[in-house]
């Protein structure tokens, strides 16, 4: 038995006590189960699979999406199940934060019983070979489950959806079938970062369910989206840098309409590449390839390492939607939950194709297009600043707390020179109605590597800057909240810690 499944045999133990902790608790509440989860993908389908194995069992529930798991918000939910007597399920958040939801939850002589299915560092560990771990695990037993306690990596290896995916699978085998749930979370996590895009970890035996049962077919495809027009894709990619073309579609159009092959419909519009045959894709990826040779004197070998992915179509939904392909299905529900319509999100991922998917694609227009003008205004107003070890924006009255963790995603993975990759960006938005600053912080993988923990950077910035905020998330990509008065003690504390971790 290779490692993955020894770490799965385990991880399937404990959920089976916690599937029984879980019914045994059932019976004595009167109350419908009560979830809180995250507002991107992966907290939205993290939602959905609960909610969907709920659902199956006749198990009433609610499912409520939160922005983050703040103390406020934490006082909140006591206070709510002080009054319904609710079980509670915390699904991809709830690690970083479970010593105040047993403060929060369970004093005064109440005790509350709740669950966390999470894939962030447990509070107070910034690294996964920690040895508190284990002693985390023994002491929340068996009420909280994730990946670190089995020495598997929460950030590449299993999301939050994956976990509950787990748990849904423990309390009933049939729930196999949102397998490809659990996948469109992981990639929403940008979690399919293996060779060609594909899964490493728990994700791979997740996949290996979806395909087994005929849901999910993997293909190897020009890595481009499969449903925007053909220039348009290629010219907006962010993996694949045609000098002189990229950015311009225009140009693009000319540039494929110089292969011979047919760029219209019958509609009169561009085609997708999802109309493109297997001959016209090789067309496209010989010219490209060559292109870029020529352009970038870049082998070939390695232009085809990020040009040709795994694929991954889900089989059941319609071709050429944004439901037929995992990264644009996760898209959308992180559009969904980033534009305050995260019940939109979860309707869909429970399975709704009709109303909740028709809103949800006028609202990917507009979200689509805010984060468009976000990077414009970014770029052309000269918005990033420079420390010594780090780089940092706010999001002033353009980019909303919302947004601000995609929008410096996006420019850590966009090829242009907007920012520079050797040092970690963080996205500061001022919240409305309050005087505080929701920080996003992400780092390139090359820095990660090379020892940047963005989860322990801001868990020591804000000691240092005598904070008392929640906060952390993975080595790559980590938040918390900063009140606007302490905002560059804050920042200059982050460029210091990185500077530390750098050196060591």
């Amino acid at each position: 038995m290779n490692k993955i499944h020894t770490k799965l045999k385990l991880l399937t133990s404990d959920l089976t006590e916690t599937i029984k902790w879980f019914q045994d608790h059932l019976k004595e509440s009167e109350a419908s189960v009560q979830i809180y989860t995250h507002l991107d993908a992966d907290g939205l389908t993290s939602g959905a699979i609960l909610g969907k194995a709920l659902y199956r069992e006749r198990i009433p529930f609610q499912i409520s999406v939160l922005r983050q798991l703040e103390r406020e918000e934490i006082l909140k939910i006591a206070e709510k199940v002080q009054d319904y007597n609710n079980l509670v399920i915390f699904s991809d958040f709830g690690s970083g934060q479970y010593l105040e939801l047993d403060d929060k939850l369970n004093n005064d002589n109440k005790n509350t019983p709740y669950i966390i299915l999470d894939h962030h560092f447990p509070q107070n560990i910034s690294d996964k070979n920690d040895d508190k771990i284990k002693e985390i695990y023994q002491n929340s037993k068996p009420w909280h489950i994730n990946p670190y306690f089995y020495e598997i990596d929460g950030s590449k290896e299993i999301s939050g959806a994956g976990i509950c995916y787990f748990f849904a699978k423990a309390l009933n085998e049939n729930n196999l079938d949102l397998s490809p749930i659990a996948l469109i979370g992981a990639t929403g996590d940008i979690q399919n970062q293996g060779p060609n895009n594909s899964f490493t970890g728990l994700n791979s035996v997740i996949l290996e369910h979806a395909t087994k049962a005929d849901l999910v077919e993997m293909v190897n495809d020009l890595n481009f989206s499969p449903i925007k027009p053909i220039n348009e894709a290629i010219a907006y990619s962010s993996d694949i840098n045609l000098p002189g073309l990229s950015g311009n579609t225009s140009k693009m159009l000319k540039f494929l309409q110089t292969l011979g092959i047919l760029m219209e419909n019958t509609e009169g519009n561009i085609r997708t590449l999802n109309d493109f045959n297997q001959e016209e894709k090789q067309k496209v990826s010989s010219a490209i390839i060559r292109y870029i040779s020529l352009k970038l004197d870049v082998e070939p070998s390695e232009i085809v390492k990020k040009l040709i992915i795994n694929r991954y179509i889900l089989k059941n939904e319609l071709v050429g939607s944004e439901l037929h392909d995992l990264k644009e299905f996760s898209y959308l529900l992180n559009s969904c939950g980033r534009s305050n319509n995260g019940s939109l999100g979860i309707a869909i991922a429970m399975g709704d194709r009709k109303i909740a998917y028709k809103n949800a694609k006028k609202q990917l227009i507009e979200y689509k297009k805010s984060l468009g003008q976000a990077l414009s205004w970014i770029q052309k107003e000269n918005k990033i600043q420079l420390k010594e070890h780090i780089q940092f924006f706010f999001g002033e009255e353009v980019i909303s707390e919302n947004i601000i963790g995609t929008i410096a995603s996006m420019l850590i993975f966009s090829k242009n020179d907007i920012i520079e990759k050797s040092k970690p960006i963080f996205g500061c938005a001022k919240r409305k109605e309050e005087e505080v600053y929701k920080i996003s912080g992400r780092a390139h993988e090359s820095i990660v590597k090379k020892g940047v923990n963005l989860s322990e950077a801001i868990r020591e910035a804000l000691k240092l800057s005598n904070l008392d905020a929640l906060g952390g998330g993975h080595p790559p990509a980590a938040g918390t909240k900063v009140p606007v008065d302490k905002i560059d003690v804050f920042l200059e504390n982050c460029n210091k810690i990185i500077k530390k971790q750098l050196q060591e």
